[in-house]
């Protein structure tokens, strides 16, 4: 029994570390990428542009709405049931033509003469890569080889940063230049997970209205979850319109500076998702997890604790001495960090143990009341006033995981087996949700 957890911790761990890499590859080759975009076509074109690939990304995102994770699940619960994860890609196959389709014919029916017409109307590809790129990760996320997983996240931003630094070479960006890397790194993605994937899982199945709706159905509180998080970016907009543009800006940078240490507690949410469905179909120990989860907690006070430490030299030499007021509110993200850290895996057990209805109900509630929170805080305390808002809603989203854990320990798993039988589909996202966002931009 020791050895088997401490296999099972080995095995998160190592997939923790793996995911953690290729999320740091990936995010530091699209910053350059936009960042070399950035500069090429000046601030009003690049924000609109940037703009447009925000709601592109948003766009795949709802086209996935939760359908990944769900699809996570089934495949690791039964494995040798693949009809299910056909059905999906079949199902998703057929959603994101329709997107891409939809988002051509608006492109050009809206924009009129705008020189971003074309622009905008090929990023109706890079929708298209993004829902089959990640529609074909679910097999190798259900199966714990992260490996792969990261790799073709790697593959993408990669190729579309080499795109970029070939056309930068010849002198000739241009508004299309950007959108055609994200489409190339799409495809390369693509094509690199059709390869890696097994070739039973590719087979079709003849695509309905009604499997892409059951699935929708059967997915939402995942997709509850990932809208929840979007619905968070509010909080800057939030900060600003309450309590004026300075203190939306020494809020601002400080949270999202934070933002990268939560690659880390994703990275290993993802990881340890699939052991987590397994323990509780089989009913088996759930130590392994348990320990793993102990150790990344351990790793992240470590991490943060430094940080906090050294806020006061992080802040001038990252940011600038014009921010030094950041120092508190950074300090504060830091534990809103921490606290997050433990709410991941929570998240991920509730998700595999069957309660992704409470789940996605508490996550919802948490950041409604969490940006009302901020609200509240920006107005009484400014920037610090709005971080303890960030606090308290990691605090009551924290409070309503551990409260659903401890009273159902073993929840009996949910009766709508049909359902889950025949139709499969991501993104954990609750998934951790990519840590690579190309809505940010640089």
């Amino acid at each position: 029994m020791r050895l088997h957890s401490m296999y099972g911790v080995r095995r998160v761990a190592f997939n923790s570390m793996v995911l953690t890499l290729g999320s740091y590859f990936a995010t530091s080759a699209s910053l350059v990428t936009y960042l070399l975009a950035a500069r090429a076509l000046g601030p009003t074109i690049f924000g609109s542009l940037s703009g447009a690939i925000g709601i592109a990304v948003l766009v795949a995102g709802v086209g996935d709405f939760g359908v990944n994770g769900w699809a996570i699940r089934a495949l690791a619960r039964n494995p040798s049931s693949t009809e299910s994860f056909k059905r999906t890609l079949t199902a998703k196959l057929t959603l994101a033509t329709l997107l891409a389709s939809a988002w051509v014919m608006i492109s050009l029916a809206t924009l009129g003469p705008s020189s971003l017409k074309l622009s905008i109307a090929l990023l109706a590809g890079y929708v298209l890569s993004l829902v089959i790129a990640g529609t074909l990760t679910v097999p190798f996320r259900a199966s714990e080889n992260m490996t792969v997983v990261s790799v073709v996240a790697a593959v993408e931003k990669a190729v579309a940063l080499g795109v970029s630094l070939a056309v930068q070479a010849h002198g000739s960006y241009q508004p299309e230049t950007l959108p055609v890397a994200l489409v190339a790194g799409g495809i390369a993605s693509v094509v690199c997970a059709g390869v890696l994937i097994p070739r039973h899982l590719l087979t079709l199945a003849p695509p309905s209205f009604r499997t892409i709706l059951e699935l929708w159905r059967s997915s939402y509180s995942f997709g509850l979850v990932s809208a929840s998080a979007q619905i968070l970016r509010a909080d800057v907009a939030i900060v600003g319109a309450v309590a004026g543009p300075y203190a939306a800006g020494v809020y601002a940078a400080p949270a999202r500076l934070t933002t990268f240490m939560s690659v880390i507690p994703s990275s290993f949410s993802a990881a340890v998702f699939p052991r987590m469905v397994r323990a509780s179909g089989s009913r088996t120990s759930r130590r392994p997890q348990l320990i793993s989860a102990g150790a990344m907690l351990i790793v992240m006070v470590l991490l943060l604790g430094a940080f906090a430490v050294a806020a006061p030299r992080i802040v001038p030499l990252v940011l600038g001495s014009a921010y030094m007021s950041s120092v508190d509110v950074l300090r504060i993200y830091l534990v809103v960090i921490l606290i997050n850290a433990a709410n991941q895996p929570l998240l991920a057990f509730l998700q595999a143990e069957g309660y992704e209805h409470y789940a996605g109900r508490a996550v919802a509630a948490a950041v409604i009341a969490g940006l009302l929170a901020i609200a509240a805080g920006a107005r009484i305390g400014g920037a610090s006033g709005a971080a303890v808002g960030a606090l308290l809603l990691q605090l009551l989203q924290l409070l309503l995981f551990v409260h659903k854990s401890r009273t159902n320990p073993r929840p009996v798993m949910p009766t709508r087996v049909k359902a889950e039988v025949t139709d499969g589909g991501l993104e954990l996202q609750w998934f951790p949700t990519d840590p690579v966002d190309d809505a940010a931009g640089p």
